[in-house]
Order: C-alpha cells, then sequence, then structure tokens
C-alpha cells in the first residue's frame, strides 16, 4: 500500500501526458491523406506509333545534322548559350522545336542531345538554350520570368534562316512543363504545339505529397512516415522561399489550346502518371482542344529505361524518339483531331499506385517556422542549461574550498590556543551545504536534457535513412518498421524522465531544499523543462504517440 501510494502520482502524470500527447498529435495531424488511386486509364493499343492518316512523313536519320552554338541576350548582362541543330539538305523552311529543362539540368551541352539530334535528322530543326541559372535557385524559382527568358530563346529560334517561324514549337519535360504552361497563359496563340514529357499537370506541393507517399510506400515505410510526409508537405515554406511550390499549374491547364502530344514513362514514381493525363485531356476538352495525344512508354521520369530513377548514360526508349518526330510532322502538315490513324491513348499500360490529394492544407501546426522554433528551444535550452549548471558547480567547488581553508585556519589557531588535539574537518565531508541540487533532481535534469537532444537526434538519422531508401528505391520495410517502433519506446521513455522531472521538482519545493532555489538554479531547471516539453511537442508532431 505504501509503495501504491508513492508510485501512483508519477503513473497518473504518465497517463496524462500519453492521452494529451496523443491527443495532441492526431490535432496535427492534416485534414487529407494520400488514398489509393482507384479510376485508371485503359491503353487501346500497347504500340505507341504515331501516324496520320494518308500521309507519311519525313523519318529518323533522313538527314545529316548540323551543329551550331549561339549566344542569345536575355538582359542587358546576361547571356546564354544555345545549341542549334538543323537538318542539312532539307528543303524550304523546316519545322523547329525549343527546348526546356527540367529541374536538374542547366546546360545545353548537358541535355536533351540524343532527342534533339535525332528530331533534327528527321527534318525537325531544334534549339537547346541554357537554362538561366542567376535566378534559379533551390529555394527561389520564377515560372513566368523564366517564361519569358525562354520566349526570347524561341524568337531567336525563329529568326533561324532555315525556320517556318508559323511552325516553331516547345518541348518540355517535368518542371519544364510549367514553365510552358506559364508561356501559354501569358501568351496566348504563339506557341503552335507542345510536346510535354512527365508533366505534373498540378502545383509541386501536390505532386509531391503524391511522390513521397509513393516512394516511401515502395520501400515498405511505416504509415506514420507516410503521415509525416504529409505533414511536412503541407507546411508553409516561406522562411526559406519555396513558393514556387504552389504554382498554380492546374489553372492553367486550360490555356493548352494548341496540339499536344503527353508522354509518361510508366516505371515514373513521382509523376501522376495517369492522373495528369486524364486532367490534361479532361481540361483542354472543356477549352475546345481535341487534338491531345498521350503515349506511355515502358521508362522512367526521363524515358529511359534500364532502371527506375535517373543514373545517367541509359538509354531512351526505342521507340520515343520516333514518336516526337512523326507526331511534330503531323501536326506541321496540318494534322487535326480527326486525323490520326492510330489511337489517342497508346503505348505501356500505366498504373498509378496513388492519387494526387485535392488539397494540401496544414493541420495545427502549419509553419516551418514552428518546427525551427521547437528544434532550437531543444538545442539551445539544453545547451545553455548544461552551461549554466557547470558554472553553478564551479561556483559550488570555489564556495566549499573557500570555506574549507576558512575552517582549517580557525581549527589551527585554535589549536595552538589548546592542549587539546582537535580533529579537523575537512570541506568535502561537509553535508550542511544545501547550496547544490539534491541528487535526484540533478539527475532527472541532466537525463531529461540529454534525452531531449539525443530523441529528436535519432529521429533524424532515422528519418535521413528513410529518405535515403526512398531516393534509391532500396526496400528496407524491416529496418524501418523496427526503427519506428524504436522510435515510439524513446518517445515513451522522454515521457518517463519528464514525468520523474516533475516529481522530483515537486518534492524539492519544501524548506529543507530552498536554499538551493537561487536565480541560477530557476534558470537550469526552467531550461531543462522547456527543452523537454519541446522535445514531447516535437514528437508528437511527427506522430510517435500515434498507434
Amino acid at each position: 500500500m505504501r509503495l501504491l501510494k508513492r508510485f501512483l502520482p508519477s503513473a497518473s502524470i504518465f497517463v496524462a501526458l500519453v492521452a494529451v500527447l496523443t491527443t495532441l498529435g492526431a490535432v496535427m495531424m492534416p485534414s487529407w491523406s494520400v488514398e489509393p488511386l482507384t479510376q485508371h486509364i485503359k491503353v487501346t493499343s500497347a504500340d505507341s506509333a504515331i501516324q496520320m492518316r494518308a500521309t507519311k512523313t519525313d523519318q529518323e536519320g533522313t538527314y545529316q545534322v548540323k551543329t551550331t552554338n549561339l549566344h542569345i541576350k536575355l538582359a542587358p548582362n546576361v547571356t546564354i548559350n544555345a545549341i542549334l541543330r538543323s537538318p542539312v539538305g532539307a528543303p524550304g523552311r523546316r519545322p523547329a522545336t525549343l527546348f526546356i529543362h527540367g529541374a536538374g539540368t542547366g546546360k545545353a551541352s548537358e541535355v536533351y542531345g540524343d532527342i534533339a539530334s535525332a528530331m533534327s535528322s528527321a527534318g525537325i530543326v531544334t534549339l537547346v538554350p541554357d537554362k538561366r541559372l542567376d535566378t534559379y535557385t533551390t529555394f527561389h524559382r520564377d515560372y513566368y520570368a523564366m517564361a519569358e527568358d525562354y520566349m526570347t530563346s524561341l524568337k531567336t529560334l525563329r529568326t533561324q534562316p532555315d525556320v517556318d517561324p508559323a511552325k516553331a514549337g516547345i518541348y518540355a519535360e517535368s518542371e519544364g512543363t510549367w514553365i510552358a504552361e506559364a508561356m501559354t497563359h501569358r501568351h496566348p496563340g504563339a506557341i503552335p504545339f507542345m510536346m510535354l514529357t512527365s508533366p505534373p499537370a498540378v502545383s509541386g506541393r501536390r505532386q509531391m505529397a503524391m511522390a513521397a507517399n509513393t516512394y516511401v510506400d515502395a520501400v515498405g515505410a511505416p504509415k506514420g512516415l507516410n503521415r509525416d510526409v504529409d505533414k511536412f508537405i503541407g507546411l508553409d515554406f516561406a522562411p526559406l522561399g519555396l513558393q514556387y511550390a504552389d504554382f498554380p499549374a492546374e489553372r492553367y491547364l486550360k490555356d493548352l489550346t494548341m496540339p499536344l502530344l503527353i508522354s509518361f514513362g510508366t516505371d515514373d514514381l513521382s509523376m501522376p502518371i495517369e492522373q495528369g493525363a486524364t486532367d490534361i485531356i479532361d481540361a483542354t476538352r472543356a477549352a475546345g482542344n481535341r487534338n491531345v495525344l498521350v503515349r506511355y512508354y515502358h521508362a522512367n521520369h526521363q524515358m529511359r529505361v534500364g532502371a527506375h530513377t535517373s543514373v545517367p548514360g541509359l538509354p531512351l526508349d526505342k521507340h520515343y524518339t520516333h514518336d516526337l518526330e512523326d507526331w511534330t510532322n503531323a501536326i506541321v502538315a496540318g494534322t487535326k483531331a480527326g486525323d490520326w490513324a492510330t489511337p489517342q491513348i497508346a503505348g505501356d499500360q500505366p498504373h498509378q499506385r496513388l492519387s494526387v490529394p485535392a488539397s494540401v492544407k496544414h493541420g495545427l501546426i502549419g509553419s516551418l517556422s514552428t518546427i525551427l522554433v521547437l528544434l532550437a528551444a531543444i538545442v539551445l535550452c539544453a545547451a545553455m542549461a548544461g552551461i549554466v549548471g557547470i558554472c553553478i558547480a564551479i561556483g559550488h567547488v570555489r564556495k566549499r574550498s573557500e570555506q574549507g581553508f576558512s575552517n582549517l585556519d580557525s581549527e589551527n589557531i585554535a589549536n595552538q590556543s589548546s592542549t587539546k588535539t582537535t580533529r579537523v574537518r575537512l570541506p568535502w565531508r561537509d553535508t550542511t551545504d544545501h547550496s547544490r541540487f539534491p541528487h535526484r533532481l540533478t539527475t532527472a535534469l541532466v537525463l531529461n536534457s540529454c534525452c531531449a537532444v539525443l530523441g529528436i537526434v535519432m529521429f533524424f538519422i532515422y528519418v535521413i535513412i528513410a529518405a535515403k531508401s526512398a531516393l534509391t528505391l532500396t526496400s528496407r520495410g524491416t529496418l524501418l518498421t523496427w526503427g519506428w517502433v524504436l522510435m515510439q519506446v524513446v518517445a515513451l521513455i522522454n515521457i518517463a524522465l519528464f514525468t520523474w522531472l516533475i516529481m522530483e521538482l515537486w518534492r524539492s519545493r519544501g524548506k529543507r531544499f530552498q536554499s538551493f532555489w537561487t536565480p541560477a538554479h530557476f534558470v537550469v531547471a526552467a531550461l531543462c523543462v522547456i527543452a523537454a516539453v519541446a522535445t514531447l511537442i516535437m514528437m508528437a508532431f511527427f506522430g510517435l504517440y500515434t498507434i
């Protein structure tokens, strides 16, 4: 009974904290989640070939290709390089295509060489300009400004002597398709045709919600990690910039009134390969454009074969460039929606696992700033508590030493004036000074501070392992599942330690301990409590108390 009475308050506090933090974790969950895609596209033919009725077009390899280096002035102090490829001996003014970079590339010499050369050998002039990188960073990208830069490059292409200005269109991949959409929105009717490869078709935030969940699912991550992905993607990233994540791509689909060729790789886990195609077809049809073809290839995001992820040196799908050339030459020849001899949707059968969420609103914690403040509070408060605690200990040792030597001098004087032998009391044997924290409270403060930092560090190490596994598509289901269980155990240990700290602080309120509650002691205790509370809130945010 005595033992129960002693531990009942601690058990009650522990249970109450678990209940509060579990509720808090649930409230922090966003109201949306990424769900499995239920409506799938059915291709009508496994053959991706594109043909118009009755008319044949130039095929790949028909012409030799001439390469010319150009310089394009985008601003008074900004000039970029560009690579122009032209079919040698092709009669008359030729159709042309401007290539727009996706994310991850910037130099014309680094990308599109094989695609642009293949298209030029089929009679199409191609221009691959450098991406302007002085205004393009990880944290800041202005797709509207980039659209104007590419319009300048398109005008340069149209001024080439062997190019028909009215037949110069665009090829764009991935992020570049957002730029292409911005170009169309800003310059209606200025672009006669577009080839959009791996288009997100939605904002970057919505696309990333689907992509990140697809990747972590693919490597066997636990459901809790998926929900953490949703929480982070829903945050306001204003402190870092990243406003381009909310570029309203879906809003501009209705501006795609020109003939379109949409291409996806069925091994691409990062794009909504079915939803994206459906959204584009529906939006353009509503705008009166029915001349839209969709092609699927057994390839990755860049239409390369041999790996799901981007790996240097992989070959293109063997049909890909042929289809681009046949479609472009057919379009510039005047092919309408009803003139195709091949299906609207064809190629490899796609299977998009997860759907793009309709919205990505945040939960209770909506800003990255709040997360950063909590993390800073954990680390800085724990560190400051340690520094102040060390200063208190040093001061205590000095005080004890001074008192000890003072007592020693007094007793030596007394010994000299007395014939009676007196035992000297050494300073480290003095137990009457209560200017220090009690041993149990000291231990509780130290453990709470150390475990607060350690728990957060462990979680971020876990996240790094999970992210690396997802990006490389390395299945580590067992490791990630048990790692999550370990983090939940660590989270419960932090609650237990905080419960102990509360009890020790409560016990130290009595008169017996009032002598050590100096301002410095209050500071140490307050800093340790703040670090511990911030850690518990962060762990609730991470969903470690959610079953």
